[in-house]
């Protein structure tokens, strides 16, 4: 499982913004998030908050066609799931 550690590059060199990883000598790879020059910030795309925000700011109506077209999630997520086979009742 890949692990994620937070972390500043700075002429070569990472600051570490959490606990560091505990690790001597490892491999890795870094992934470069986009940000302004003053500070490094997340997504506003990935912030669950302002994700509600906006969907409460939204018409009900709006809201309403969008679930009419979709249908029912709780439907729609027990058809994904399926029925499974449970090990020892192959007969049933």
């Amino acid at each position: 499982m890949l692990k994620s550690y937070e972390a500043i590059y700075t002429d070569g060199h990472l600051q570490w913004l959490g606990s560091p990883p505990r690790l001597q000598h490892v491999r890795v790879m870094v992934v470069i998030a986009e940000a302004d020059d003053e500070a490094i910030a997340p997504s506003p795309l990935m912030n669950g908050a302002y994700l509600t925000s906006i969907l409460r700011e939204t018409d009900p109506e709006v809201l309403s066609s969008i679930a009419k077209k979709f249908g029912d999630p709780v439907k729609w997520q027990r058809e994904q799931r399926g029925e499974r086979m449970l090990p020892g009742r192959e007969d049933c």
